[in-house]
């Protein structure tokens, strides 16, 4: 019985009366890509439960035939096939809950087994050769080994090529040259003229062969090469140079390793194939090493860069998961445009949020106090729209990966419910990481002003540290009172009749920064600059 699972079958609308082994019509294909099929064998009560768990399979799109079986049975066996997109892990139980949840409970059945089916048609090779013009440096060993490297890496080819079914040889490709019709451009002459492979792994040029590991659990081993060669080059770049030197014969140890992946050892030199490994293992690996020097020139060894582009590759394959033969997978273009005209109302007023946050909030003077070029609020704006993005992607690959590993098998509503929810928590958390840079900004300023220096700018928001004089010390209007004139303080962007100034001695000791603003008419009052370092001004 187990080995009729993965005998061909046609698909019922109606069961065939007993006997007759005819079908009354076919059902239609379950449409869509897929990934994986798996037979479940089936047995159902016969007589009208039977018609009905049929018609329930066909209803759901679901392949099915009836198998034989003994006459004095009361139970019918058959096979129903169930098409999957996602990983082979837990394929088989969720192939056996959408044939039960296909038939709604109207219907008594047991399962008696189920297994994954190999593909219907073995997939068939095509080899690429591409035409070279023949080339001899002399006859001295380095000279014909780097000659042969100049060939193989497609240096010396002359832009013709030709395609076999299989995996071919050259002296196939030679005779397809030679006795196919001429099509312009380049004509093949064998007295100047050969034929190279092209690049091509293992189960590329033989895919009857099982599939390496590598190519596996949807590359998620590659992934993992490539973010492990990503954290060395990072890890490299904040060492020594001895311990650089030490280090560097690493990736090109583990070229030799990678390099089969994507060029075969029968069909290509092994200097070929440790060049295919070093581009993978060493261009990540550089990106890596690039990011740590970046990072380190800029102020330090940051891990941040590194942990984003590491965690980015399965939030990417995550997101890939969930779009999948979706509404958004078949309208990328069109929405993708649609979804980049908000940020330019959102960038700007989430500008606006966090210098509001760091100049009103933080430390209590208006916004319209500081004179601040449109570009800098559509920076401001960058980061907690990035996080927000962020977290939208992160919600919508964690969706994904449930997608694939089928982890949502109730209540499509339910899951959508609680992964909308878990997304939009994680979107406001973003959001406040993201102003966070407001507070740390005032408390900055707070801490640059107390040390004698000049604030730093926050976003097109500049200050300066000032000595202040008034013209009329008996009538000058100053709230919160008195006017500091023995030391300096923190002096925004004059704008209109008011200036607005910031004591910091006024919020030393308390966690309420607002209570060091101070406010006073431009024309009622000298400023000077204070020197750096200066903690009291020169006597009125």
């Amino acid at each position: 019985m187990a080995n009729a699972l993965v005998t061909p079958f046609r698909t019922l609308l109606a069961p065939a009366p007993p006997g007759d082994g005819e079908s009354e019509g076919e059902a239609p294909p379950q449409v869509g890509d897929f990934t994986h099929r798996a037979a479940v064998l089936i047995r159902v009560p016969a007589g009208g439960q039977e018609a009905t768990a049929c018609e329930l399979w066909a209803r759901n799109g679901l392949l099915f035939s009836r198998l034989e079986a003994a006459e004095d049975e009361a139970m019918v066996p058959y096979r129903v096939e169930v098409r999957l997109q996602g990983s082979r892990w837990g394929a088989l139980s969720e192939a056996e809950r959408r044939v039960m949840a296909a038939l709604s409970g109207q219907v008594t059945v047991s399962i008696g087994d189920a297994t994954l089916l190999e593909p219907e048609d073995t997939p068939t090779a095509v080899s690429v050769w591409h035409v070279h013009r023949k080339t001899d440096w002399g006859p001295d060993w380095w000279r014909s080994r780097a000659a042969r490297l100049w060939v193989q890496v497609g240096a010396a080819d002359v832009h013709r090529r030709v395609r076999l079914d299989g995996p071919g040889t050259r002296e196939e490709a030679l005779a397809a040259l030679q006795r196919g019709p001429d099509v312009g451009g380049v004509r093949f002459d064998e007295e100047l003229h050969d034929v190279r492979p092209g690049l091509a792994s293992a189960h590329a040029a033989r895919p009857q062969d099982p599939a390496p590991w590598h190519t596996r659990a949807l590359g998620l081993p590659g992934m993992v090469v490539g973010a492990a060669a990503m954290l060395f080059g990072w890890v490299l770049a904040g060492l020594d140079l001895w311990w650089q030197l030490a280090m560097a014969p690493l990736p090109a140890a583990a070229a030799w390793w990678v390099g089969p992946w994507l060029a075969d050892r029968e069909r290509h030199s092994r200097m070929l194939v440790w060049l295919c490994g070093l581009a993978l293992v060493g261009g990540t690996g550089l990106c890596g090493f690039m990011v740590g020097v970046v990072s380190s020139v800029l102020g330090g060894v940051d891990w941040r860069p590194v942990v984003v582009l590491l965690c980015g590759l399965p939030v990417l394959r995550g997101c890939m998961y969930a779009l999948r033969q979706s509404w958004f997978s078949r309208n990328t273009a069109t929405v993708l445009s649609l979804a980049v005209l908000p940020l330019a109302w959102v960038l700007p007023w989430m500008g606006r949020l966090v210098q509001g946050i760091y100049l009103t909030v933080c430390l209590g003077i208006p916004l319209s106090a500081a004179n601040v070029d449109p570009l800098w609020t559509y920076l401001a704006g960058v980061k907690p729209a990035a996080l927000c993005i962020a977290a939208l992607l992160c919600g919508l690959a964690a969706l994904g990966w449930c997608r694939h590993f089928y982890w949502i098998t109730g209540s499509r509503t339910y899951y959508l419910a609680v992964f909308g929810t878990f997304t939009t928590v994680m979107m406001v958390v973003a959001v406040v990481v993201g102003l966070s840079s407001a507070t740390s900004g005032a408390d900055r300023t707070a801490a640059q002003a107390a040390a004698g220096q000049d604030p730093s700018r926050f976003f097109g928001i500049s200050a300066r540290r000032v000595c202040v004089r008034p013209l009329d010390a008996a009538n000058t209007a100053v709230q919160p009172g008195p006017l500091p004139t023995g030391y300096p303080v923190v002096a925004f962007d004059v704008t209109g009749d008011e200036t607005w100034l910031w004591d910091y001695r006024r919020a030393e000791g308390s966690a309420d920064l607002t209570t060091g603003a101070l406010r006073v008419r431009t024309d009622q009052v000298v400023t000077r600059p204070a020197g750096r370092g200066d903690r009291t001004c020169p006597p009125l």
